[in-house]
This record gives C-alpha cells, sequence and structure tokens, in this order.
C-alpha cells in the first residue's frame, strides 16, 4: 500500500481533488476533520486551549471558537506556533496510529489531506507528495466566492501559508488547477494512472 499525502493553500481546489478521489473509492483521511473534532465540544485539544489562551477562545458550547482563534494567529504568528503544539502535533500523531491500522489492508493507496504538510514538516512520512495549487488570483476569488471573507484577511490567510513556489519544488506530484472542474478531475486521473491506481 502506497500513502500519499495530498496538500495545497486556501482556494487551491484541494477540496475537490479529494472529493473526486472519495468518489472513485479510494479512503482519504482528513486531518483538517480531525483538527476540527479535536476542537469541537468535549474534543481533547480543549483542555489545552483553555490552558493556554484562557476561557474567552470557548464558545458557550464547549467548543473553539475558530473565528476569534484565526484573527488570533494570523495576527501574532507566536501564538499560532503555541496553537499548533496542542492540536496539529496530536493529529500528526494519531494520522501515523491510523497507518499502522491500515498498514495490513488490501487497498493500493491510503491518502491524506494535509493543509499544513510541509508546515509541520511532516511530508517525508509519506511515499508521495501532490501540491495542488493554482494562481494567486484565481485562489482568492474562490475563497471570496465561498467564504464571502473580506480580501484583506484572505490575504492574510495565504501570506501566512508556506509559499506555493517552495510546496511545488518540493512535490513528487503538481496538479495544476487554474481551470475547470472537469480538467481538474482529468488531471486526477492521470496522475492516478501514472501511480498505477487506475
Amino acid at each position: 500500500m502506497i500513502t500519499i499525502a495530498i496538500t495545497g493553500g486556501i482556494g487551491s481546489g484541494k477540496t475537490e481533488v479529494t472529493n473526486y478521489l472519495i468518489s472513485k473509492g479510494f479512503t482519504v483521511v482528513d486531518a483538517d476533520k480531525m483538527s476540527r473534532e479535536m476542537t469541537s465540544a468535549g474534543g481533547k485539544a480543549i483542555p489545552y486551549i483553555m490552558e493556554n489562551f484562557g476561557p474567552s477562545f470557548i464558545l458557550k458550547d464547549g467548543s473553539l471558537d475558530r473565528a476569534a482563534m484565526r484573527d488570533l494567529v494570523f495576527k501574532h504568528p507566536e501564538k499560532k506556533i503555541l496553537l499548533e503544539e496542542g492540536t496539529t502535533k496530536v493529529v500528526l500523531e494519531d494520522i501515523e496510529a491510523i497507518k499502522r491500522e491500515r498498514a495490513a489492508s488490501k487497498d493500493k493507496a491510503l491518502f491524506f489531506d494535509i493543509p499544513l504538510l510541509f508546515e509541520t514538516g511532516s511530508e517525508d512520512d509519506y511515499d508521495a507528495v501532490w501540491v495542488v495549487t493554482a494562481d494567486y488570483e484565481v485562489r482568492k476569488k474562490r475563497v471570496m466566492a465561498r467564504d464571502g471573507i473580506e480580501p484583506s484577511i484572505i490575504d492574510l490567510i495565504m501570506d501566512s501559508q508556506e509559499g506555493e513556489e517552495k510546496k511545488v519544488q518540493l512535490a513528487d506530484q503538481v496538479i495544476y488547477n487554474n481551470g475547470s472542474l472537469e480538467d481538474l478531475r482529468k488531471t486526477v486521473d492521470s496522475t492516478l494512472k501514472s501511480y498505477d491506481l487506475l
């Protein structure tokens, strides 16, 4: 079984790629979903957040106030590092446990959707790394249309993420997504064929 990490910046179309893989019967482990579960009410990261950031970052239902935390970490990089200590690192440990559990399965490939792959330095933990990318303005327009976030906030988010050029250089496979959804799916199909997975 081959392990493949998929990453890409906000608005790159990474989710479209992973959804398409799931539709074709592949298993995709979603690191963001794991992180959200950790920061939901009763999640294992909530005590850490309460201790290191205080109760003002916890909503009445006991979950993380994601909007407040997002604003804080993008304005104060040192807070982002502190947050990742209690969330991202734990997710990466859980991912390694999933790999061990699935090692004996008959799956040809196991995919991992990891937005912060390069930021956490875990790219060498996989057999291959696929980077989904698109031009800056294309990504920005997608995020504005999808989330309705102010352009200045999108710039902050995009600028805080590891540079696209560096990701492309480090990738085993680059999936360019400046065109249509159909174009993207064709690219994914040809990539799967190149790995003898289709």
